[in-house]
């Protein structure tokens, strides 16, 4: 009996190990030999998690070897696979439900078995679930089919589609992000829209909270692009026709897939707003706790009027769960907090009403598009006039208009967007200042409930950002001025220390003669006057008194082309040094390898220069645009009018050929008449009566 017992456990490691090492050939040898003296071997259970030999195949998607190891078992064990589950509780259909590739397998499962459709696991979910889990579509229509869902009543079908916690195969289809899935169950099963899961949301309330799925389009294709650039192994021959052959492959099959989920994305975003009721769900549930204060986890407020006396500008936090936060708000609010504009326009478009909802606090979309700074959605909302003129109006609870909201803000949003003081306090100024005009003799009321004005609440709200904001402009200034003086002071001693140094006897620069020398004395004298302008330019930025006001448009043009004046300094000491090295080594035979060496620091400096670059001149790109149109412009007349010139100048050359070709003509006709012996000639003949005028007379 002993030697039994540890025949069997060899047996089990056998198999278990063959299973680890993916040899299969393996499991169906010990499967077979097994098999021999024990036909339920397939049953046999041989993982810590009891694990059946057929459910590590079916967990290994292994179709041929399922079918092999179903073959082994009798038919009147055929019965026993309903029973048979491990410590989830999953059967063979739970695990073969979980890949498209196995549908061929379950299908044979159900020859043998149809009761394995309608076992639960340890957690109430069906093999169909398993399926909308994965998001496996084939599976499920296969597995929907089989069950005959559509022909039953929607309180039977959703026994099936629904697990013990209330989560629907439509919350978990969602979560998995294979919207082909969404799709299919919102036509065939349209009563799971408004089914709510543990956390009382409905599947349109978890799709707004899942702004990721929205931008896989762009994710994929900046994945294509880096997996083409890691790729290494590319055999030498052909390796320009493999190349392309990569690139068109990758840009464009992951274009088109991510462009075919995209649009997957869509539709059954519009059948789920189109049926969704969360919006009146919260309408009652918002009349039945009227006058009960529900407050936004994440949001920093003020919150009483005692403490606007005591310490303006400071925010308070009110505890609550972020469950009851999310399962509070309506779809319309959730998709404006993630910033989903996909959803907020399709609620625009299908359910206008639902725009004057309001939630807990009685804000509006717009109130909160502005709280949590999704400027898309507030300028979305506000392009229509009829809708905007009434939100924008609007006020909440405590009386605090849209350009109030502006003064508050999210507790995580100056972790999100890892930005300078600075840059933080101009993005609210010019949000304030848009705001304001979009909201121009809309709001009725300019004081809220705490007697605070919108620039009041903004001044106090951001008088610590304002603080923060002036000493990092003090500091970058100091810094910029210190660079910008060291430069000023190389490129000035650079003069006196000309490459090939002066003459002794007429100190006349030796090198004066070769065409880089003026490339070198211009580019050193640039250095110079744009570093003293630099330094001018921070002078008075550290001289200024640092208004709120400053901080939007006048400070920032200051500081932006002080560093454009650096940056452009240090790129021409770069170029004098570029021009003192090919200066140097001319008489060198490898004059053009040197030439690249020498330049190479500027391409170096433009492509490793801090990110600061990116953050403050990103303003510039603006008023480089339109310099760059205008500079278009100029250079497209000037083309055409030097092609109307080049046009103007062949007609004259025409025309005076043409009366070159005309008077030779006649000429030779006089010339023939005069060696004829006739004297006199036909005024019409001679062509030499009257002369006309030359073509450049003419015109």
């Amino acid at each position: 009996m002993a030697d039994n017992d540890e025949l069997e456990q060899k047996h089990i490691s056998d198999l278990l190990n063959a299973f680890m090492d993916k040899d299969y050939d393996k499991v169906r040898l010990l499967c077979s030999l097994i098999g021999l003296r024990d036909p339920k071997v397939p049953l046999q259970r041989i993982s810590i998690y009891n694990d059946t030999v057929l459910h590590m195949a079916a967990h290994s998607k292994r179709k041929d070897l399922v079918f092999d190891l179903l073959n082994m078992i009798p038919e009147d064990r055929n019965h026993q696979l309903s029973d048979i589950k491990n410590t989830e509780g999953n059967t063979l259909l739970h695990e073969v439900a979980t890949s498209n590739d196995m549908k061929d397998a379950a299908v044979e499962l159900l020859k043998r078995n149809p009761d394995l459709t309608i076992v639960s696991n340890n957690s109430g979910e069906k093999p169909i679930f398993c399926a909308a889990r994965c998001g496996q579509t084939e599976m499920f229509e296969l597995l929907a089919k089989e069950m005959k869902l559509e022909e039953r009543n929607p309180e039977e079908s959703k026994a099936h589609l629904q697990r013990n916690d209330g989560t629907t195969v439509l919350h978990v289809s969602i979560a998995t992000e294979c919207f082909e899935l969404p799709l299919f169950i919102d036509k065939n099963y349209p009563y799971l829209i408004e089914q709510r899961d543990q956390s009382s949301m409905t599947a349109l309330q978890h799709l707004a909270c899942n702004p990721t799925a929205f931008r896989r389009r762009e994710i994929q294709t900046r994945q294509g692009f880096i997996g083409l650039l890691n790729k290494s192994k590319i055999e030498v021959q052909g390796v320009i026709g493999e190349l392309f052959s990569d690139i068109y492959e990758t840009f464009f099959s992951v274009t088109i897939k991510a462009m075919t989920g995209y649009k997957s994305l869509l539709e059954p975003v519009k059948l789920l707003v189109e049926k969704d009721t969360s919006w009146d769900t919260n309408i009652n549930s918002q009349a039945m706790s009227l006058g009960e204060s529900n407050k936004d986890p994440e949001i920093e407020e003020y919150s009483s009027k005692l403490s606007w006396e005591k310490k303006e500008g400071q925010n308070s936090q009110e505890s609550s769960t972020n469950k009851d936060k999310k399962s509070n708000e309506s779809a319309l609010f959730l998709a404006t907090m993630s910033n989903i504009q996909e959803i907020v326009k399709e609620v625009l478009y299908s359910q206008p009403q639902t725009l004057k909802h309001t939630n807990k606090e009685g804000m509006n979309i717009l109130h909160v598009a502005i709280l949590y700074r999704h400027i898309d959605i507030f300028d979305m909302v506000i392009k229509h006039e009829v809708l905007s003129k009434r939100l924008s109006s609007a006020t909440d609870d405590e009386g605090n208009s849209v350009l109030h909201m502006v003064s508050r803000k999210r507790k995580s949003q100056a972790s999100e967007k890892m930005q300078s003081p600075t840059l933080q306090l101009r993005d609210e100024l010019l949000l304030f200042e848009k705001v304001k005009s979009a909201s121009k003799n809309l709001v009725t009321n300019p004081l809220n409930n705490h007697n605070k004005t919108a620039e009041e609440l903004f001044a106090a709200a951001n008088e610590l950002l304002h603080q923060d904001a002036k000493e990092w402009l003090m500091r970058t200034t100091e810094n910029c001025t210190i660079l910008s003086v060291f430069i000023a002071t190389v490129a000035f001693a650079a003069v006196y220390t000309v490459p090939g140094g002066p003459n002794q006897d007429t100190g006349i620069p030796i090198l004066r003669s070769k065409p880089f020398f003026l490339v070198f004395i211009l580019a050193d004298v640039i250095s110079l006057a744009l570093a003293l302008s630099s330094v001018g330019i921070f002078l008075s930025i550290l001289t200024s008194s640092f208004p709120l006001q400053d901080f939007k448009i006048y400070l920032f043009k200051k500081l932006i082309l002080g560093i454009i004046c650096l940056v452009l300094s240090v790129s021409m000491m770069a170029v004098a040094f570029g021009t003192t090295i090919v200066l140097m080594m001319s008489h060198n035979q490898e004059n053009v390898f040197w030439s690249v060496v020498a330049f190479l620091p500027v391409p170096i400096f433009f492509l490793s220069y801090s990110p600061l670059r990116s953050a403050v001149l990103r303003p510039c790109r603006k008023w480089f645009k339109s310099i760059f149109v205008k500079f278009f412009a100029i250079v497209v007349i000037l083309i055409l009018l030097f092609q109307l010139f080049l046009f103007l100048i062949g007609y004259l050359v025409f025309k005076g050929f043409c009366w070159t070709v005309e008077k030779a003509c006649s000429f030779k006709r006089h010339l023939c008449w005069n060696i004829c012996g006739i004297s006199s000639l036909p005024e019409s003949d001679t062509g030499f009566s009257e002369p006309s005028a030359s073509p450049l007379d003419q015109v």
